[in-house]
């Protein structure tokens, strides 16, 4: 567990170093320029918020005996986050120290600032949400279209099969009562044969009887 947890310890060092880094980028940078830098690492913030929440979690599960050193680094770590996402507020502002000592004015100042850039994140935030939620609508509605397609489709393949297994009924059919009339014809043909063989036998037998009465 210890090594888990000094794992999630190596991971937070990576990402405030790159946030650091992306905060001096901020601050020296300009535009278009600028607004990658603070979504690139507002993302970096993202994921170390979501760092040390799976670090606060494997915390709790420790032994007593290395729970409360850990739980001092956590608190550590979560000044450390805080200090940085100061930071990077200042740098989007492009305030640095010197201006922090001018006076209660700027102090005021730098709040209704900061309030504002909070509330432009917000807003930040939401629209991508909004984004996101409207990518998944299409794509949401894309895939019902295509599944209604694909419906269709085996509904139509159902729909031409039914209309075979008809017609192959039918021909059945029409096939069947062919056999039969068939079988008919020939019950009738082999009747016939019969009735004409037993009077060619009875005119045989006769035409040999008046022979042999005559010879008698």
């Amino acid at each position: 567990m210890s090594t888990l947890i000094e794992s999630y310890e190596q991971q937070y060092s990576n990402l405030s170093a790159d946030i650091t880094v992306c905060i001096g980028k901020i601050a020296n940078s300009l535009g278009g320029e600028k607004q990658g830098h603070i979504r690139h690492v507002d993302k970096l913030f993202d994921e170390l918020a979501e760092l040390l929440e799976q670090m606060e979690l494997e915390i709790k599960d420790l032994p007593a005996r290395d729970k409360q050193k850990y739980r001092t680094r956590l608190v550590s770590y979560k000044a450390e986050n805080k200090k940085l996402l100061a930071d990077m507020k200042r740098a989007k502002l492009g305030l640095n120290a010197r201006e922090d000592l001018l006076g209660e004015e700027v102090d005021n100042s730098e709040d209704q600032r900061t309030r504002l850039l909070d509330n432009t994140e917000k807003l930040e935030r939401g629209t991508r949400r909004l984004d996101d939620g409207y990518r998944v609508i299409l794509e949401t509605e894309e895939m019902g279209a295509q599944i209604l397609s694909d419906l269709s489709d085996q509904r139509e393949t159902i729909q031409r099969s039914r209309n075979r297994l008809q017609e192959t009924d039918s021909a059945l059919g029409k096939s069947s009562r062919a056999l039969s009339g068939m079988m008919k014809r020939i019950i009738q043909n082999r009747v016939m044969l019969g009735v004409v063989i037993l009077v060619i036998l009875f005119v045989i037998i006769m035409a040999i009887y008046l022979i042999a009465r005559k010879k008698t």
